[in-house]
């Protein structure tokens, strides 16, 4: 159990630590490994990657925010851990200018706990940002606590004493620490890895204000053990002049560690033009900038909710930068353009051989004698689902295909944003569908497309507009792959460009032009939570 005996908030008068019990929760829920109370009137918010708790005051501002992670692999040791949920979880969401302070560590259930909290800027407001770390078992679990008022210190402290950790079992320890070691090895590496910060102008309501300025960097790593690495910023407030870095060595692996040994590289600074993805004359070199051997601890995650691989380089250090994380893209996907004239070996070679068929699919004849996937409808009936979080936000995009025994399909979509619409977006989509071999034909018949004024959190509150869906009959080649990281198959959509009804393409450097489905939680339960009143009948 996470104890508050081993928390002090500066925001919280000390009599708080000792107050009664109180009736504002409901009843005990879990996610994932940890139980919790929810306080009364408080919106709760749940995707893949975590759970979410709020509390706003309309009339001063004031709020107050839970978030509970999903526990992920980790080899790393309690203190490490907390380092690396302290920089994605509370830097990457607030502006924090000083370091944690620090509370003594406990142990609990088999876990080691870390908890730390400091103060945080919020426009013109100031807020507490404190973070509890639990590690154990070959895995990680956090909490992310954010507030800008004393209004709900009682919720929030007796909130803390309700959260209770499952007891790290061997089985647990077996299962989280397998995959983490399987996703560490020499083949798994190759490939283009990228990370894009956006560059933020103040919070709002613990909402960054993008500025349209960002900070981009790329690994490409190939079968040769070569590497070309490189860096773009394009600030708006940070720097005057954009600047662009380039590298080119050799890498090696040894074990859990990886080695950059640099043969030639460059950095400078070029003037900016109107638009982020233009030139100007170059200005001078970087005197900042050096060439020099790294050595790292690195580990590949594969998280679920976004279907990105990414790529951890851990430096090992207790100051300073601890870790870099990089997003597997396809190798023709990359984020960083040269500057004019400026030519490489960038894409020339290719990465890696082609995947071998897939573990769930069963292998056909086409009719010139090769073999191809097929896939069966057994495999298909039911729920898939594919989520998409909106970054340093709680908004996202979840769709889901329901796939019935009589031939028919449902489509339902929510979307709620907190930086591109104000409003709860709700598609509806009902057609037929035929499977023949790998190839997957969706025929809509009907479709709506809904907007719902927010009623606090991702609920919604009243219909304000109802629209035709545009309607798409699409061939797509199906595949139903198993992910030995994650150890779950998802069924893989593939066509030659984007829909309407699937969005963006999914990140996975094995399937091009794809999208990535999964099973939900429940399965034979959908995971989208409709407005009051609405309902949808499934067949399978």
């Amino acid at each position: 159990m996470f104890s508050m005996k081993y928390i002090s908030m500066k925001y919280f008068i000390i009599t708080a630590f000792t107050c009664f019990p109180m009736n504002v929760f409901a009843q005990k829920q879990s996610f994932d490994v940890v139980s919790y109370s929810v306080p009364a009137k408080w919106q709760t918010t749940q995707n893949e990657g975590g759970v979410q708790l709020s509390v706003t005051d309309k009339k001063t501002g004031g709020y107050a925010i839970a978030i509970i992670t999903k526990a992920t692999a980790s080899g790393g040791t309690a203190n490490e851990n907390f380092n690396t949920d302290w920089t994605r979880l509370v830097k990457s969401t607030v502006q924090v200018n000083t370091e944690p302070t620090m509370q003594n560590p406990s142990t609990d259930n088999g876990w080691d706990i870390v908890s730390g909290n400091a103060n945080y800027t919020d426009g013109s407001n100031k807020g507490l940002a404190t973070l509890l770390t639990a590690t154990g078992g070959g895995q990680t679990v956090s909490v992310v606590l954010l507030t800008n008022t004393q209004k709900y210190q009682n919720e929030l402290l007796s909130f803390i004493n309700s959260l209770e950790l499952e007891k790290i079992t061997s089985n647990t320890t077996d299962d989280k620490t397998s995959a983490a070691i399987n996703n560490t090895n020499g083949s798994s590496i190759i490939g283009l890895w990228t990370n894009n910060q956006l560059e933020t102008n103040g919070y709002t309501n613990g909402i960054p204000q993008y500025t349209g300025g960002y900070i981009r960097s790329e690994y490409l790593l190939k079968e040769n053990e070569t590497y070309v690495y490189r860096v773009k910023n394009w600030l708006v407030y940070g720097a005057k002049d954009i600047l662009f870095v380039y590298e080119t060595g050799t890498y090696s692996i040894n074990g859990n560690q990886i080695t950059f040994m640099p043969k030639q590289g460059k950095g400078g600074w070029w003037q900016k033009t109107k638009s982020t993805k233009e030139w100007g004359p170059f200005v001078k070199e970087s005197a900042d900038f050096k060439s020099e051997k790294k050595v790292y601890y690195y580990e590949i995650k594969y998280y679920s909710g976004s279907h990105d691989t990414a790529l951890l380089f851990k430096t090992g250090q207790k100051t300073g930068v601890q870790e870099y994380s990089y997003t597997k893209r396809a190798a023709d996907k990359s984020i960083i353009d040269n500057p004019p004239g400026f030519k490489t070996d960038f894409g020339n070679k290719p990465l890696s051989t082609p995947p071998p068929a897939s573990a769930n699919t069963t292998q056909s004849k086409n009719d010139n004698g090769s073999n191809s996937n097929s896939a069966n409808n057994s495999q298909l009936l039911g729920i898939w689902g594919q989520y998409m979080s909106e970054s340093n936000t709680a908004g996202y995009d979840w769709r889901e295909y329901y796939f019935n025994t009589d031939g028919t399909y449902q489509f339902l979509e929510k979307s709620i944003s907190y930086l591109y619409h104000n409003d709860i977006i709700f598609i509806y989509e009902k057609g037929t569908y035929k499977l023949n071999g790998n190839q997957l034909t969706i025929s809509p018949q009907n479709g709506t497309v809904e907007s719902w004024s927010k009623a606090g959190g991702d609920k919604a509150g009243k219909l304000l507009k109802t629209e035709k869906r545009t309607l798409e009959n699409i061939t797509y080649t199906i595949d139903f792959h198993y992910f030995s990281g994650i150890q779950k198959t998802n069924m893989v959509l593939q066509y030659n460009r984007q829909t309407v009804r699937d969005g963006a393409f999914s990140s996975n450097a094995t399937f091009k032009n794809s999208w990535l489905y999964g099973r939900p939680y429940n399965p034979g339960k959908p995971q989208i939570e409709l407005p009051a009143g609405t309902r949808i009948d499934f067949k399978y």
